[in-house]
């Protein structure tokens, strides 16, 4: 029993080294990654300069030059280069090529032309210079691309655009699953995206055309030649030589990529082929090592994975019926999680199980949940906690008010209070999670730090009384009575997800402080005010307490009472806490 429990101890610390590398690994590709984009982004905003005259971009890319080439730069820039070429190649030779997105074959066939497409600037540019000490101003790169080899420019601009989409996708895969990385930010970020390589294009034919002329001038290029500071008229055929070695060591490499994988290859086709059968079909067969949701995609057999199989969901546990061979037993995290769901020890999830042997499996969530394919849907799709205010509104009475109404009238009543309302909501970043008849539920935060949440909840619910006031006075003439409002305000943690079905599906929160929320929303007809909201919501928000306007409400299922601030008017904070209106 032991010797049991100090293998399977070894072997968790060997999953966790495993799993630290990993990480390591991702973090390291990560900020390589962002370093090369950086670099990209001042190439083409270097470029863009030529749009107003030929000297404006020489001088933005001698600061651009001065900036790269500090010994602080040169090391992070072309450090960052070898890395991140490094665990491309790696990466390739690691992933299981069946398995990759097709957004991600885009960017791996980008990436590998990259260094072909570019290999030739940056040989006539940055090596020339600290091999030969050749001064590579801005019209060096134009004469050199527009004047004696257009083909390389053709070339150097197609690289330029290949490292920049690379680039791009490379950072929306990194920024889809966070927060901050909102469809509003994705617009933008699709914008300035598609705009930057245009104007970075145009600004370059632009500065080619300029300098064509100038060429056919003695005098401007013998004062070329001399800036220059060409050493020997053999320099460029010695760059050109070294050019071509360094072209051929790159085929090399990915010539041995090819080799290694072909091994790689050959190496699983020997080893020996298990077969998994699921009780409701199919049975797949294929070779040990991989873990058995990856051995379902690669074979095209459906499965439910919400998380991608990055082990933070349960929706891929299968139940282990039979098996002609021990498995590692499940380490820390996946043990956690299991535990969350109660799972007995029978069930593993099929992102972490790696089969040694035959097997004879239950899937336990249907393969055509909705989450299955996380990479098509939403990030919200796969759950995420965060701390947002929830808002509750409903106006007070407003049955008594329908009665006497045409059912048409009624819905053009509400219809009015809605769009008012949503309007003051939006204005202050807050999402309408769902209309409740004659009310409605607000999210705030769902971007954005907690004391932003809670100042954008009570910024809306100071604007919503006004609002108000002002349909009041435009339905005046209808109305047989002011529509009133009762709102209720809580900040805490929640779980933001997609929930529903077809057109029905929408961002919505799951947690404690919804219905504390709600419950503070009925507190408003119980204390006769406008708001009820939680002493933690105004604290959060910065703002002073109220000692006067404090009180005590019972939420359901809570022993302890919920301290509340009962106001009248939402303003009231905001004139306690020394400002006489909202900031919007």
């Amino acid at each position: 029993m032991t010797t049991d429990t100090a293998k399977h101890s070894g072997i968790r610390k060997a999953r966790g080294l495993k799993l630290l590398l990993v990480n390591l690994q991702s973090r390291v590709r990560i900020i390589s990654g962002l370093v090369l984009f950086f670099y990209v982004l001042l190439h083409f905003s270097n470029h863009a300069f030529g749009l107003i005259s030929l000297e404006a971009q020489e001088d933005v890319g001698h600061l651009v030059k001065s900036f790269w080439r500090t010994a602080i730069m040169t090391i992070a820039l072309y450090g960052a280069l070898a890395i991140h070429f490094v665990l491309a190649i790696w990466s390739v030779y690691q992933r299981r090529l069946r398995a990759i997105p097709k957004i991600e074959w885009v960017q791996l066939l980008l990436g590998i032309s990259i260094p072909f497409l570019v290999l030739t600037h940056i040989m006539g540019t940055r090596y020339a210079s600290a091999a030969y000490s050749i001064n590579d101003t801005y019209a060096y790169v134009l004469i050199s691309t527009f004047v004696f080899s257009p083909f390389y420019g053709v070339l150097n601009s197609a690289g330029l655009i290949a490292a920049w989409v690379h680039g791009c996708i490379g950072v929306h895969m990194w920024l889809r699953h966070k927060p901050v990385y909102s469809q509003r930010i994705r617009f933008w970020c699709l914008i300035f995206a598609s705009l930057l390589p245009v104007l970075a294009l145009t600004g370059y034919l632009s500065a080619g055309r300029r300098v064509i002329p100038l060429a056919s001038d003695g005098d401007w290029m013998a004062q070329y030649y001399e800036q220059l500071n060409l050493e020997a008229d053999e320099v460029f055929s010695w760059i050109q030589e070294d050019t071509g070695f360094v072209r051929w060591l790159l085929v090399a490499v990915f010539i041995l990529l090819i080799i290694a994988r072909i091994f790689r290859l050959w190496l699983q086709l020997r080893r020996q082929n298990i077969a998994v059968t699921y009780v409701d079909g199919p049975t797949m067969r294929h070779p040990k090592g991989a873990s058995l949701l990856d051995m379902s995609k690669l074979c095209r057999v459906p499965h439910a994975s919400v998380c991608g199989g990055r082990g933070r969901c349960s929706t891929c546990r299968v139940r282990i019926l039979e098996s002609s061979a021990p498995y590692d037993p499940p380490d820390e995290s996946e043990r956690r999680l299991l535990n969350r769901v109660d799972a007995p020890d029978d069930v593993r999830l099929a992102c972490q199980l790696k089969p040694q042997g035959d097997m004879l499996v239950a899937r336990l969530l249907p393969a055509d949940y909705a989450g299955t394919n996380a990479s098509k849907i939403e990030p919200w799709a796969t759950g995420r906690e965060r701390i947002v205010a929830v808002m509750f509104a409903d106006l007070r009475d407003f049955t008594r008010t329908a009665e006497s109404r045409l059912p048409f009238d009624v819905v053009y009543l509400i219809n009015q209070f809605s769009r008012t309302m949503g309007q003051a909501v939006e204005m202050h970043d807050g999402r309408i999670d769902k209309f409740l008849g004659d009310g409605f539920m607000a999210l705030f935060g769902v971007t954005a730090d907690p004391q932003t949440a809670a100042r954008n909840a009570l910024a809306a619910a100071s604007d919503m009384v006004e609002r108000l006031d002002e349909l009041n006075e435009r339905l005046n003439i209808d109305l047989d009575a002011p529509l009133r409002i009762g709102i209720g305000i809580h900040i805490g943690p929640v779980i933001l997800g997609d929930i529903g079905y077809g057109h029905a599906r929408g961002l919505t929160a799951l947690g404690d402080p919804v219905n504390t929320a709600s419950r503070l929303e009925s507190a408003t007809k119980e204390h006769q005010c406008v708001l009820c909201v939680s002493s933690e919501t105004i604290e959060i928000a910065g703002f002073n307490q109220i000692e006067e306007k404090k009180k005590k409400v019972a939420i359901r299922g809570k022993k302890v009472k919920l301290e509340i601030h009962a106001l009248d008017h939402p303003n009231e904070l905001w004139v306690e806490h020394g400002q006489e209106e909202i900031a919007r």
